[in-house]
């Protein structure tokens, strides 16, 4: 009788074990854990770009603190902020590693919603366009092009690399501010420096926006420059959502000339869709790829393979 109350209590502790142990296994599926090598990894969030090196707090560095004008701005902007973000969406495993390998802030993804909206296409009264909204002097002066066919300044990848040397060069030549780089990005270099001159002549000998005389438009631009970032760091505090994006590369880019010259033939043979590959290669200009220079084509990462091997044949 003694052997089987003994094989009984045995029985229930075991199960009570099991039962803990999964219980356990539970919460700890979402709770971060260490690695063989002690690396601190979160399972859920692992495969989020928003929650990868690329996006990590410390690549904010700008440290805004929204005044109560600002505040203002991104309840307005509130509104455009999702659906400009997934147009942006695509693009934006490229941008954010750009960013980090030139150690430029985060906030500066804020300056296409500001700019276009994430619009490839996008053109101003003024005659800039892209998504960085160059004019053409100044995007000529940073290298981009523009032939019968092709026009690099709706070219999202070459656009943002003449960006991101432009506003690196307004950082360094504007008292190392991103707010004047910012809003000389909007009203031209030479008319902060002339702010500056001005400022300097005044006996002022710090330069940000406070002490400098500028534009109601350029100090508008800043709002709603800080407005945007805001939104972007922080979604959840205005009821909007960051589109899901995995965090690696969106698209690849896949070398066409001499075999396919038409975009429509390209989204037949890849399984896209035309609008896609039109929104990632804004800068053909129409059906055809023929171009003096081989700028392949930008084919969603899961449909690349599938196109390789059907031009292979």
């Amino acid at each position: 009788m003694v052997s089987k109350t003994i094989a009984l209590a045995t029985a229930i502790l075991l199960c009570v074990l099991t039962v803990f142990s999964a219980q356990s296994a539970t919460v700890n599926k979402n709770q971060t854990y260490k690695t063989e090598n002690s690396v601190v990894v979160n399972r859920n969030s692992s495969g989020s770009l928003w929650s990868s090196d690329l996006f990590n707090p410390s690549r904010f560095m700008l440290n805004i603190k929204l005044t109560e004008a600002e505040k203002k701005e991104a309840k307005k902007l509130v509104n455009s902020f999702e659906s400009h973000m997934e147009k942006g969406a695509p693009f934006m495993h490229h941008l954010l590693t750009e960013l980090k390998n030139r150690n430029l802030p985060v906030e500066l993804v804020a300056l296409p919603l500001l700019e276009s909206g994430y619009n490839q296409r996008a053109r101003s009264n003024a005659g800039a366009k892209g998504p960085w909204q160059f004019i053409r002097t100044t995007g000529k002066s940073y290298g981009l092009k523009t032939s019968s066919n092709y026009d690099e300044f709706y070219d999202f990848i070459r656009s943002t690399d003449a960006s991101l040397r432009y506003l690196t060069h307004l950082y360094n030549e504007l008292n190392h501010n991103w707010d004047l780089a910012i809003a000389a990005y909007n009203q031209g270099e030479f008319t902060i420096k002339r702010a500056i001159r001005n400022a300097q002549k005044n006996g002022v000998k710090t330069y940000n926006m406070s002490t400098l005389k500028l534009s109601k438009h350029a100090r508008l631009y800043v709002r709603r420059f800080h407005a945007y970032a805001d939104i972007l760091r922080f979604p959840e505090k205005y009821g909007v959502e960051r589109p899901m994006l995995k965090n690696r590369p969106a698209f690849k880019r896949v070398q066409v000339a001499g075999k396919i010259n038409s975009m429509k033939k390209a989204a037949e043979l890849s399984g896209v869709k035309i609008t896609t590959l039109q929104h990632l290669n804004a800068g053909y200009l129409t059906d055809s790829l023929k171009t003096k220079h081989q700028y392949g084509l930008l084919v969603p990462i899961e449909n690349a393979r599938r196109l390789e091997k059907a031009l292979s044949k």
